[in-house]
């Protein structure tokens, strides 16, 4: 889709009547105004084309956001503006189907704002080309809104006629902005002046309003006579009215709107107001809802296709406005929804809206999100998260259906704000990542301050928003309430577990293989300490949360031992985090430790020549460079290895299929010769000495000692290769 970018500034109109026919009104916001306050959409991509009808005024507009976030449907007077989903995109009727969108109608002054937007679904022959028509077949402008009949000039007599001149077998749900009617005594100058626009005479109060119906069918309309005088007249029967006061739509604020397609019922349920733009917040108490009689499916699939097109259509008249859309959803691309679950992991409740949870509790914040379907993979998605305020993050991981983990960085958290980017897209086969986010409720009053001790915060409602480059969902938190509480509860190390520059910071490393056993204590500064058995003591290694356990009666009272099993520690540096619990409400200061779990590694080169002149004769061949290969142990003193090498058989292919190099790998250690190219041979057998011990295997070998290339004498010129597998024996004992 080739869209230009159209910029526009303040058009001003002015009239002197307010009649039921279409004046000039004003305009007042530019096009930056109303972008920098856009909400964030999906960047419209190749699943839309511009409408192919002459003068259409539809542009991509950008946003704070991205480039393509906008469609620019209509910027000034007596202009027509389309945007249609590409058939490869178009929308299935035999599945449930969603859409999303914000929509912007301009602050043209209440109710002398035209003529508005809608939503239109359609099987139009005519495809990208479909639009209202006047008389004289040029897409129609003004109250058509782009899609229904054109009764200029009052030039039909028949319905049927009327509705052929709308966008055939569609359905629409318009945003009319212009109410479109006159009292019964001003009807007949207005005829006699060519001026026919009176759909809607049928709406209360004269209101700007939503309603849906299909413009292409005779029974949306009715012809009206003007009394005796021969003038006559159309009107349209609007079904699923919404509306509320003249500032409903035009009012200068983004509009959310939510489209629900229930193919079991086939009825079509649309919601207005239902997010707040500045937020994201659900707004249910703004919310307006409506849905459908069972649709006329003959009407708008008359071929029984399960398919159609969707898109938006934007008109004025005299009064004009600027119309935009920012798509949010678009049906059958990507079908993927979130959701937000804060769990207070100190009680092993769930946090829900109004719970109260006391200051020191420890939470789990988990984002959900899941890939239901689509005809592509949700890419490249980044989650905008909005933290709850009282609660202090600390770490942080992403977890995927694939069992892959990637770990959430907190440097770049701004207040509450954080921006990270999922390094996988989610798919049919990779279908869920879950943002888990750990922390500890920490109360702040407005300056940031920690408030005293009996006081209760609430907390405000958040809405993170996860968007990738064709979808993008929100997931809501709901607000709950923290209560600042002195804890009269301490913990620390003791014995030799308290061996760092504090009794709550400790080191130690760890033999490979073996478990890691704590000992501390939890004390009471003021009042009676709590029974063991009320105790908990809560970990958390490397970012994941441990099993709680509980202090045992038969212990000294609040001394405990701890023990982090060998399976849980990863081969490098692991970071412990312990705290206390109780039955009274407290919650103990975190403890830590750093458990460095030793290791057997081998340094090696990748790659090692040989190379020499063939003499006909048996022969070695030493290496062009050192092997320097090196062993370092921090297992611990005592660890014993084994190191084993074995050759491949050295050819002219890489695959392995070429000629065969008669020859071995052999290893000489003075007295002794070793063919690797038989198997897996020894070099070296150690018990380490020190806790972090280091051998040059290699160090002895020189052109006689060592890895030899042992050469036949029947050897043909050319350029070999082969493989030395190592491998360490008897690693732990």
């Amino acid at each position: 889709m080739k869209l230009k970018r159209l910029v526009t500034g303040i058009v001003i109109g002015l009239a002197g009547a307010t009649l039921g026919w279409e004046t000039s009104a004003q305009a007042q916001m530019s096009l930056k105004d109303i972008t920098n306050k856009a909400p964030q959409g999906i960047k419209i991509g190749s699943y839309f084309d511009k409408g192919d009808i002459a003068n259409n005024a539809a542009t991509l507009a950008e946003t704070p956001h991205g480039k393509d976030q906008a469609v620019y449907l209509t910027s000034g007077t007596s202009q027509l503006g389309t945007i249609w989903t590409s058939d490869a995109a178009e929308m299935n009727l035999n599945e449930d189907e969603s859409a999303s969108m914000w929509m912007f109608f301009d602050n043209g002054n209440t109710s002398y704002s035209g003529d508005g937007m809608a939503f239109v679904m359609q099987n139009d022959e005519r495809g990208i080309k479909a639009s209202a028509t006047d008389p004289a077949g040029i897409p129609a402008t003004g109250e058509t809104l782009g899609v229904w009949g054109d009764d200029a000039n009052s030039s039909f007599t028949d319905t049927s006629k009327l509705a052929a001149s709308a966008i055939q077998h569609s359905w629409a749900l318009e945003f009319d902005t212009f109410n479109n009617h006159a009292a019964d005594s001003q009807k007949e100058g207005l005829l006699q002046k060519g001026v026919s626009s009176f759909f809607d005479e049928d709406i209360p109060s004269a209101y700007p309003h939503i309603a849906s119906g299909y413009p292409g069918k005779a029974s949306t309309y009715k012809i009206n006579n003007l009394g005796t005088t021969g003038l006559h007249y159309a009107t349209m029967n609007h079904t699923g009215v919404l509306n509320d006061r003249n500032s409903f739509l035009a009012n200068g604020e983004w509009h959310h709107v939510s489209l629900f397609w229930d193919h079991t019922a086939q009825k079509m349920t649309y919601t207005f107001n239902d997010k707040d733009a500045s937020t994201g917040n659900p707004t249910p108490s703004d919310a307006k809802s409506y849905t459908t009689d069972k649709f006329d499916m003959k009407e708008i699939d008359p071929d029984g296709t399960g398919k159609i097109r969707w898109g938006f259509t934007g008109s004025t008249g005299g009064s004009w406005e600027n119309n935009l859309v920012i798509f949010e959803k678009v049906p059958g691309l990507v079908d993927a929804n979130s959701t937000a679950k804060l769990t207070d992991t100190t009680s092993g409740n769930a946090v829900t809206s109004g719970t109260t949870i006391n200051s020191g509790d420890r939470v789990r914040l988990d984002y959900n999100l899941t890939y239901a379907s689509g005809r592509e993979d949700w890419k490249n998605v980044v989650a905008n998260l909005k933290l709850p305020q009282d609660v202090s993050f600390t770490s942080g991981v992403v977890t995927y259906a694939n069992g892959q983990k990637d770990t959430i960085d907190l440097s770049g958290l701004s207040g509450q704000s954080l921006k990270t980017v999922l390094s996988q897209n989610l798919s049919k086969t990779n279908a869920t990542a879950t943002l888990s986010l750990n922390g500890k409720a920490a109360p702040v009053d407005s300056s940031g301050k920690p408030v005293v001790a009996g006081t209760t915060t609430s907390t405000a409602v958040t809405t993170s928003n996860f968007v990738g480059d064709n979808a993008m969902t929100s997931a809501t938190l709901d607000s709950f309430n923290v209560k600042a509480v002195n804890s009269a509860m301490t913990l620390a190390w003791t014995g030799d577990s308290a061996n760092g520059s504090s009794n709550t910071i400790g080191t130690t490393s760890a033999t490979a293989g073996k478990s890691v056993t704590l000992t501390g204590k939890a004390s009471y500064v003021t009042g009676s300490a709590d029974t063991n058995s009320n105790i908990k003591l809560h970990g958390e290694l490397n970012g994941e949360e441990l099993p709680v356990t509980t202090l045992k009666n038969t212990d000294a009272s609040g001394t405990f031992s701890y023990t982090v099993p060998s399976s849980a520690l990863t081969a490098e540096s692991n970071q412990l985090i312990l705290y206390a619990s109780d039955s009274k409400g407290n919650n103990s200061n975190d403890v830590s430790y750093t458990i460095t779990q030793g290791s057997l590694k081998l340094a090696v080169a990748p790659t090692i020549a040989f190379s020499g002149t063939l003499t006909g004769q048996h022969q070695q061949l030493a290496a062009n460079d050192d092997w320097d290969v090196d062993v370092r142990d921090t297992r611990g003193t005592g660890s014993h290895w084994t190191l084993q090498a074995a050759a491949s058989a050295f050819t002219t292919g890489s695959d392995g299929a070429g000629t065969v190099l008669p020859a071995s790998l052999m290893y000489q250690d003075g007295t002794t010769a070793a063919n690797l190219s038989a198997g897996n041979q020894v070099l070296m057998d150690r018990t380490t000495t020190s806790a972090n011990d280091l051998t040059n295997v290699s160090g002895d070998w020189d052109s006689g000692r060592g890895l030899l290339l042992d050469i036949g004498s029947g050897a043909a010129e050319g350029r070999y290769q082969g493989t030395v597998t190592w491998s360490f024996v008897d690693a732990v004992k």
